[in-house]
C-alpha cells in the first residue's frame, strides 16, 4: 500500500530535493504540498494546497485526513527577518501545523528539518538556537507516535533552489571551497533529503534526532 505523504516548504532548497524524491518514491501515492504559493512543479503524485495564513491551519483540517508521513521544510534564515518573525515562522507555524495534523492524521509519522546547535533548555545566547530548540519542544509535546529531527550544520547547495540575500551569494564560493576541505561541517541539500525521506518513510524506530555524521551515513545507505 503506498502512503500519502505531507509536506511544507517544497519551494525552498531542502524541500524541493524531499519534494523531488517524495515523487519519485514508488512507495509514495500522493504528496500534499502546504505552501503561499506553487513549487512549479507538475506531477500526478502532487495535491498542492495555497493557504495565505500559516497561523491558522484549522480550514485545512478534512484536507490532511489520512497522512501517514509528514516533512515539515518550512523554515526562514535568521538574518531576513525579525527575531519575532523568526519565531513565529520556526515555533508558530509549526505549532499552528502540528495542531490541525494531530486532529485529522493523529497516527502520523512527523520528520522536522531543524538546525545544528538546536537549544530545547532555551538557554542558548544564539536566537536561532533558542528557535530551534523551541520548535523540538513543540513537537515532541504534539504526540505524534513517530518524530524525527534533523540538525544539519551547513547544507551546501547542489541543485536550483539557493537561499537569497547579498550575504549568503557572497560567502557562498567560500562555504563551498572549505566544504570541500571539510565535509564535516555540513551536508549536501541532497544528502539531508534523501535521509529525511528515507528515515520517514521506513519509520523504524519510535523516535531519533540526527546530525551531520548520521544523515551523511542515511544518504549514503540510499545512493
Amino acid at each position: 500500500m503506498t502512503k500519502t505523504v505531507l509536506m511544507t516548504g517544497a519551494t525552498g532548497m531542502v524541500g524541493g530535493q524531499v519534494l523531488d524524491l517524495l515523487l519519485d518514491h514508488p512507495e509514495v501515492g500522493k504528496v500534499v504540498s502546504i505552501g503561499r504559493r506553487g513549487a512549479g512543479v507538475t506531477h500526478p503524485k502532487l495535491r498542492e494546497i495555497v493557504h495565505a495564513d500559516f497561523l491558522d491551519l484549522s480550514p485545512l483540517e478534512a484536507k490532511l485526513a489520512g497522512i501517514d508521513v509528514c516533512f515539515h521544510c518550512l523554515g526562514v534564515y535568521q538574518g531576513q527577518v525579525s527575531k519575532d518573525a523568526f519565531f513565529e515562522i520556526t515555533c508558530d507555524y509549526q505549532k499552528a501545523l502540528t495542531d490541525t495534523l494531530a486532529k485529522a492524521s493523529p497516527e502520523a509519522t512527523f520528520v522536522l528539518f531543524g538546525a545544528q546547535g538546536a537549544d530545547p533548555s532555551e538557554k542558548s545566547p544564539a536566537l536561532f538556537a533558542r528557535a530551534k530548540g523551541r520548535a523540538e519542544t513543540l513537537l515532541h509535546a504534539a504526540g505524534f507516535p513517530k518524530t524525527y529531527i534533523f540538525r544539519p550544520g551547513y547544507i551546501q547547495p547542489t541543485g536550483p533552489r539557493r537561499p537569497s540575500g547579498l550575504a549568503y551569494t557572497v560567502l557562498l564560493p567560500v562555504a563551498t571551497a572549505l566544504f570541500k576541505v571539510f565535509p564535516g561541517i555540513g551536508v549536501s541539500d541532497r544528502q539531508l533529503a534523501l535521509a529525511m525521506v528515507r528515515t520517514g518513510l521506513e519509520a523504524e524506530a519510535p523516535a531519533g534526532t540526527f546530525a551531520n555524521p548520521e544523515i551523511r551515513r542515511i544518504a549514503a545507505s540510499v545512493s
